[in-house]
């Protein structure tokens, strides 16, 4: 089941520099170069068509480099300190390392760039009047609100040339108690929500969420599904989920617990299992496959309501 996450309908947005200045990003000069010509604009927005034509949307399949943009959202009742801010970046690098470590048990390597304070053009700030939670709906007005937002403040083309990457991925941290979720782009929406963005919670039951909780959403960006709940079009059974509880109970996606029930603040024991690997695109067969009737492999990365699959 698709989860929206983002938050509420904005009465006043407000940007600044993450760290403290007052432009999202700063001035952006011309991608190539001074002269900035109608030949090298053409071009640019040609490959800026393409990337938003990609059915995995925009943070794509996990190999190679991929950036996630975090966005620190502040609203009625919460605000982010500098303080909490370098929490949650450490636990941000806690899960990118953990990520990566586990691609190079499939043969993969996938370089996360999250670190906020090392790259100032993945760092924002968002203001609202408004009194988020985690609601279904407030998650997709917030959506709507920051899909202009990041239209309009963020150079996400100049991004992808300085990282030399097309992958990119969004944050939503929101510094008070509530459930995390992720809005994933659906290969039969087109170029519609192509933006794929996990919202954080900073705590969860009034307790802090810790490095697997951002390593799980993140995840979900690149393809990764829930394993403890059925989803039909994936081929998500409940006999499927009793598969997985049996098999794979200390994968990411079925739970972000150990296997002593606790959730670590800045380090992670779960595994990736060949399921999740499966559905990342790590790997290209596994003995599920055909028991669950699994998506192809050719969507790797990709998410579907049923209606596009080929060849299952």
């Amino acid at each position: 089941m698709r989860q929206r996450i983002v938050v509420l309908l904005l009465a006043a947005a407000f940007v600044a520099a993450c760290l403290g200045g007052t432009g999202a990003a700063g001035p952006v000069q011309g991608a190539f170069g001074a002269e900035g010509t109608a030949t090298a604009r053409a071009a640019t927005k040609q490959r800026d068509s393409r990337w938003r034509k990609n059915p995995a949307g925009s943070a794509g399949v996990l190999e190679g480099k991929s950036v996630i943009i975090s966005i620190f959202i502040n609203d009625k009742d919460s605000r982010w300190t500098n303080k909490a801010k370098r929490e949650a970046n450490r636990k941000l690098a806690a899960a990118s390392k953990y990520i990566s470590g586990q691609a190079k048990k499939y043969g993969k390597k996938a370089e996360i760039v999250t670190d906020i304070y090392k790259n100032n053009r993945i760092c924002y700030s968002y203001t609202t009047k408004m009194k988020l939670n985690d609601s279904a709906k407030k998650q997709d007005r917030l959506y709507e609100n920051v899909e202009k937002f990041i239209d309009s403040r963020i150079d996400l083309t100049k991004i992808r040339q300085q990282y030399g990457t097309d992958s990119i991925g969004f944050l939503f941290h929101i510094n008070k108690s509530g459930v995390s979720s992720t809005l994933v782009h659906y290969i039969e929406e087109g170029e519609e929500n192509f933006y794929e963005c996990s919202t954080v919670f900073s705590q969860c039951g009034g307790k802090a969420e810790g490095a697997s909780t951002y390593a799980h959403e993140m995840l979900h960006l690149f393809g990764a599904r829930d394993l403890y709940e059925r989803s039909l079009p994936d081929g998500i059974t409940a006999s499927f989920v009793r598969h997985i509880e049996k098999k794979f109970p200390n994968d990411i996606m079925f739970s972000t617990y150990t296997k002593r029930g606790k959730q670590l603040k800045y380090s992670i024991k779960n595994e990736i299992s060949r399921v999740t690997a499966y559905f990342l695109g790590w790997k290209n067969k596994i003995p599920e496959q055909k028991k669950y009737a699994l998506p192809g492999v050719e969507q790797k990365g990709c998410f579907s309501d049923g209606t596009s699959w080929r060849g299952r």
